[in-house]
């Protein structure tokens, strides 16, 4: 993880290489970038809980044959 004193050292970093002009801008796109991502990453979230409330008994029914399948490969 990340320290506070590593970011204070990156921005400074970011500060001297572009200036004090760019760097607002550079700070504006990576926050909305940020945002952007846990937008999505939200919208998947909902998308995976509708989808699991359906799928559990599907998947446990080709759980069940995907096991009988392989007891029989196994006696011969």
């Amino acid at each position: 993880m990340i320290h506070m004193s590593e970011i204070l050292v990156i921005l400074a970093v970011v500060l001297l290489l572009f200036g004090t002009g760019k760097f607002p801008k550079i700070m504006q796109n990576f926050a909305e970038g940020i945002k952007s991502f846990k937008k999505t990453m939200n919208e998947d979230d909902k998308k995976t809980k509708k989808t699991s409330k359906s799928s559990p008994k599907t998947s446990l029914k080709k759980d069940t044959k995907k096991k009988k399948n392989t007891t029989t490969k196994k006696k011969k």
